[in-house]
């Protein structure tokens, strides 16, 4: 096998162990090619959170048995962990599967698979060695960094404690180097990953997140700061004061509520309730007005009635989110939700997304109109997708921005745009002046992985 394409689905996680795959290919002499249909070998990197993701997979499988220039085929991700064996056993076409915690033993699999053996690693070891110099970074201006895997809240609608596993932080020390490695190199913005990332404790010196977003937020060339996913029990007062203390720590903030009625909020085993999620949000925009929130929202769980969901339109209403990802409850394996009674008409959850989107649309273009006539601070990823004429960027509030290139500026510059128009999704603008631009020369992707080897 000499060549490979990884398929990602799913959320920054998924992503970033995208990144970690393609690096340990790559190590093995192997190169990435943009078209499936010319890979030797295929990695399906899944998200099992969504509607009918086996399925999907399986089509997506089928797909690739048909091409001419048939593949090897490896099923990761989510989706693997879960599904195990059945995977092998339902596709003869797929050479081997790889759960999200043995993510460092792709390479064996591929071995296996030179030598014609179908293999199954699924599982968690929390001895596994996590080893980020041999990440391969997508972006020039951004990293993702892991801070934790796993999650222990067993929300009862969430598979993510069956296939992720047990929570497992990685000690703040080898964070903050990697997160140095990636500074030296130019990346400008930083984003902390884990589940339930404010859970996070350091197992050497029992940091805790807010101390460790502290302490990162200090490293010179963070630009910008940002994490996901918060959970809002875990979201106390030291966290708030961060975000209050620290500029470069970014204004945006997801924060998922999945609904405003408490009834529904404890069947879905969340843990606190909508006032206290209320009283959360106005703590926090009391010592940060210009906050930009986003959540993410469950309709048609069972036994939800019209009056529960209005009640989470009403939160909605309130809190004015700046984006909201909404989805109509489907049953998950393992899950205790999936054999709850009162199941919700398909209909029914498909008329209240509906109408929660329309809710959601309107605040949102609401809010960016509200940004007309400002300047926003926007750090530039690369040319927009309708135009090479325009850059686009992303401000501190994580909305996207798009304007005008003018031949002074290019990736990884942070650029001062005045806001000139807006949509629902981005806003237009012109730009005012760059405010800073890398402090080194910005990589492309992978140069992390070559500066380690040049042993800069």
């Amino acid at each position: 096998m000499k060549t490979f394409r990884i398929e990602t689905w799913g959320c920054q996680m998924n992503s970033h162990d995208s990144e970690r795959l393609e690096g340990l290919l790559r190590g093995l002499g192997m190169d990435a090619v943009e078209e499936s249909s010319k890979a030797d070998l295929v990695l399906l990197n899944t998200c099992s959170v969504r509607e009918k993701p086996v399925q999907k997979i399986l089509s997506r499988i089928g797909e690739l048995e048909r091409f001419e220039h048939r593949p090897a085929i490896g099923v990761c991700g989510c989706v693997a962990q879960q599904e195990g064996e059945k995977l092998l056993k339902r596709s003869k076409a797929v050479n081997f599967v790889l759960g999200p915690g043995q993510v460092g033993r792709v390479l064996e699999a591929v071995r296996a698979a030179i030598q014609g053996e179908r293999t199954l690693f699924t599982g968690f070891d929390p001895e596994e060695e996590y080893n980020f110099q041999t990440i391969f970074r997508k972006s020039s201006t951004r990293g993702m960094v892991t801070v934790m895997e796993g999650c222990e809240e067993y929300c009862t609608f969430c598979v993510v404690p069956y296939t992720r596993g047990r929570e497992i932080s990685r000690p703040a020390d080898d964070i903050v180097r990697e997160i140095e490695g990636l500074t030296a190199v130019g990346v400008r913005e930083i984003e902390l990953l884990g589940q339930t990332i404010n859970a996070y404790v350091c197992p050497d010196s029992k940091t805790t997140f807010a101390q460790l977003l502290g302490r990162v937020s200090e490293i010179p060339g963070v630009k910008r700061l940002r994490y996901v996913t918060s959970q809002p029990r875990h979201f106390g007062p030291d966290l708030i004061q961060v975000l209050s203390e620290k500029p470069n720590v970014s204004r945006y903030l997801h924060l998922p509520f999945q609904s405003g009625s408490n009834s529904i909020l404890k069947r879905m085993n969340r843990k606190y309730t909508r006032e206290e999620f209320l009283t959360l949000i106005e703590e926090i925009r009391s010592v940060v007005p210009d906050l930009n929130l986003s959540t993410d929202v469950i309709v048609g769980f069972p036994g939800e009635t019209e009056e529960d969901f209005l009640q989470t339109l009403e939160v909605i209403e309130r809190i004015r989110f700046g984006q909201v990802f909404a989805f109509a409850f489907s049953p998950r394996p393992n899950t205790p939700a999936r054999k709850y009674a009162e199941q919700v008409d398909e209909a029914v959850k498909m008329d209240r997304l509906h109408r929660l989107f329309s809710l959601t649309d309107q605040i949102s273009t609401e809010l960016n109109q509200a940004m007309v006539g400002s300047v926003v601070s926007v750090l530039i990823d690369g040319f927009s997708r309708r135009t090479e004429q325009d850059w686009q960027g992303r401000g501190d509030d994580n909305r996207v921005v798009n304007f005008p290139a003018t031949g002074r500026e290019g990736v990884g510059d942070i650029v001062n745009v005045k806001i000139i128009r807006a949509g629902t999704h981005s806003l237009y603008g012109q730009a005012e002046g760059t405010s800073s631009g890398p402090a080194l020369p910005v990589m492309k992707p992978g140069a992390l992985n070559e500066a380690d080897a040049s042993g800069s």
